[in-house]
Parts: C-alpha cells; structure tokens; sequence
C-alpha cells in the first residue's frame, strides 16, 4: 500500500509540475503564436506519440512476459504440492499422515512467511519454509514401500520431490530478465518529450488546457508506473498473492 501510495504521489507531482510548465509556456509565447502553429506541431505530435507508443508497448510486452513466468513457477510449485498430498494417501496412516502434515505447513509458510519476503532485499528463503521443506524430503527418503502400488506411487514421490525444490529454487533464485537501462531511458525521455508537446497547442479555455496535460501526463506516467511494478512481480504495487497454493489449501 506505500509504494502504490508513492507511486501515485510521484504521478501526481509530475503531473502538476507538467501544468505549471504549460502555465509558463503559454504566458511565454503567447496563445496567438501557439495557434499559427498548430498545423506543424499537430503533424510532429502524431510521429512523437505513436514512436512513444511503440516503446511503451515493447518495455510492457517485455515486463509481462516476466510477470506469467513468475506466476508459472509458482503454480507449478502448487501442483507438485498436490501430488505429494495425494500420493500419501498409498502409505500407512502414521507415514502419510506425516508427509501430509509437512506438506500443510510446507505450504502455510510459503503463504504465510516467507511469499513477503521477496519485498525485501537480502536472502528470500524462509528459515522456517527451508526448515519444513528439508523435513519434508527426509520423511519422503524414509518411507518404506512393502506393496507395487506403494512403490509405484513411491517412485512418483522422489520425482515430485525434486521437482518441488527445482520449482522452489526458481522461484527465490530464478534468473529474471531485466529492461535494459536504455529502454528504461527512452520511455521517461519519450514521456516527458510527449507531454511536452502537448503545450504547443493552445485551447481557448485555460481550465480545459489544464485538464488536458493532467490527463495526458497521468496516462503517461501511470504506464511507465505499471512497467515499473509488473517487471517485479513479486515486489511491486502489491506482492503477487500465491493463487495456487492459497486455493489448494482452500480444498484440503
């Protein structure tokens, strides 16, 4: 809630400073100079937005590209969950009670602890989530199949296993891509140069100018604000809730 907060306070601030700007520009050069160029600057505006609209649109593809793979691994992470809880059921009360147990709070503590902690720089894992996960593994090491379904669904087990600590790791230490400083520097410097050509243009109505470069310069911003969040997934406006787990915990 306070980086929406100031994010929406940094918005508004460049959106002030654009009408204050627009202000000083129009008493400048004057209302009747402005209207004698209309024709150019309407021709100019039209390159400069759709060049603007093409960058944004790249450095938004770019960021939720990102934004679907984060939320890939953790639902993977979620299904193999399910499998372990499931395949438990093949096993003695005692030993399958057990597995499920870990896997319930394996997934509590993701929810819980450590799914904040991707907010804030330093090591993601955590230790009580790292704790669970380890117990987890060595309660699955000791079980002792005695039956083929049991070793059939044994097998699947370790499988699974693994494929939860690979969807684990992803998910705390999974490389993500990053925009490129330079595209980072062509949207602000396109944002500010498209609002920047709105006060080439002169309305009769000074209250209706001033809504028009409001409008604009929030538009503007709240896109370079949204590139800004949904590149990180996992730390931005708000952390991406744990959908999948949330909803498998809903069913047990």
């Amino acid at each position: 809630m306070y980086v929406f907060a100031l994010n929406c306070a940094i918005i508004l601030a460049l959106s002030v400073l654009a009408v204050i700007a627009m202000l000083w520009f129009r008493r400048r050069v004057g209302t009747d100079a402005l209207r004698r160029n209309h024709e150019v600057a309407g021709f100019v505006y039209s390159v400069v937005g759709a060049i603007f609209a093409v960058t944004v649109a790249l450095g938004v593809d770019t960021a939720h590209d990102e934004y679907i793979q984060a939320e890939k691994v953790a639902a993977a992470e979620a299904i193999q969950v399910a499998n372990l809880y499931q395949l438990a059921d093949w096993f003695p009360q005692e030993n399958g009670k057990l597995v499920k147990d870990l896997l319930l709070q394996y997934a509590r503590t993701v929810v819980d602890k450590e799914w904040q902690r991707s907010v804030h720089k330093g090591e993601p894992a955590s230790p009580e989530t790292e704790a669970v996960f380890h117990g987890l593994m060595k309660a699955v090491r000791e079980l002792q199949p005695t039956t083929i379904q049991q070793q059939t669904a044994y097998t699947e087990m370790v499988q699974s296993v693994f494929e939860l600590r690979e969807d684990r790791y992803n998910r705390l230490y999974g490389k993500r891509s990053e925009l490129p400083p330079l595209l980072w520097f062509v949207v602000i410097l396109g944002g500010f140069i498209t609002i920047g050509f709105t006060m080439f243009f002169s309305m009769e109505s000074t209250k209706a100018h001033i809504v028009l470069i409001l409008l604009v310069s929030v538009l503007i911003w709240s896109n370079v604000m949204v590139m800004s969040q949904v590149h990180h997934p996992f730390n931005g406006i708000s952390v991406t809730p744990p959908r999948a787990l949330i909803a498998w915990m809903a069913r047990i």
